[in-house]
């Protein structure tokens, strides 16, 4: 079983550090995350968006990395649960394919992860976020545009989200309508290394598992070989 890896996350994070996992942990075998959740970003200020019966706070969640070689690193995600409140302290996540969320299940099942893996591909392709889910705070209409991509998750996952609601912030109603126009938004997208980290009673998070040094020479190969998509910038 691949070792487990120690995370801590933190308050006003710009941009992640990579963390280097094996092999095992691509394949999900049995790998564990422990983080300290600090804060939603733009606390009172962030974005809120109305769930069904429920209006919520949506965005950019930001926790630190508690030990290991990037201990004090900052980290952001976005949640993929609606049943569960975030936890305070530090709590050991495991790390399990995006289909096999929540905890406890039943699990989404591969369309809702595909779905999830698009959103996130597509704000990704818009200069919203990088690669490891990181963004730029002082991006125009920052907290709006976390806002949208957490609201589009929720959607993905069968969340009653109501856009056009009194009760959604306008100023993520606006970065959702970006987002998700029918006209630029790709479904064909995915996000490679896409995971969640799940918790038997708090709220579960995306996370994405770096490729180990071997592998990238592998990918350059494929790319060599068959063409590189070009990702749509606006």
């Amino acid at each position: 079983m691949a070792a487990a890896i120690t995370l801590m996350i933190a308050a006003g994070s710009v941009a992640a550090e990579s963390v280097a996992l094996n092999f095992g942990a691509m394949r999900g075998a049995g790998d564990t995350l422990q983080m300290r959740y600090e804060t939603i970003a733009g606390g009172g200020n962030a974005g809120r968006v109305s769930v069904g019966d429920r209006n919520l706070q949506a965005g950019h969640i930001v926790h630190t990395i508690m030990s290991g070689p990037r201990t004090g690193s900052r980290f952001s995600t976005f949640c993929v649960e609606l049943g569960q409140n975030i936890g305070n302290g530090v709590l050991t996540y495991d790390i399990v394919g995006l289909a096999d969320a929540p905890l406890p299940g039943p699990s989404y099942g591969q369309a809702a992860a595909d779905a999830v893996s698009a959103v996130v591909a597509n704000a990704r392709a818009m200069g919203w976020i990088d690669a490891r889910l990181q963004a730029d705070t002082g991006q125009e209409n920052y907290l709006g545009r976390m806002g949208a991509i957490q609201a589009a998750i929720w959607e993905a996952i069968g969340g009653d989200v109501q856009i056009g609601s009194a009760g959604t912030s306008h100023f993520v109603s606006d970065a959702y309508s970006e987002l998700m126009d029918i006209q630029t938004f790709d479904a064909s997208l995915r996000m490679a290394g896409l995971r969640a980290l799940v918790h038997p009673s708090r709220q579960d998070m995306l996370y994405v598992v770096p490729l180990p040094p071997a592998a990238f020479a592998g990918l350059g190969m494929l790319g060599a070989c068959f063409g590189v998509r070009a990702v749509r910038r606006r």
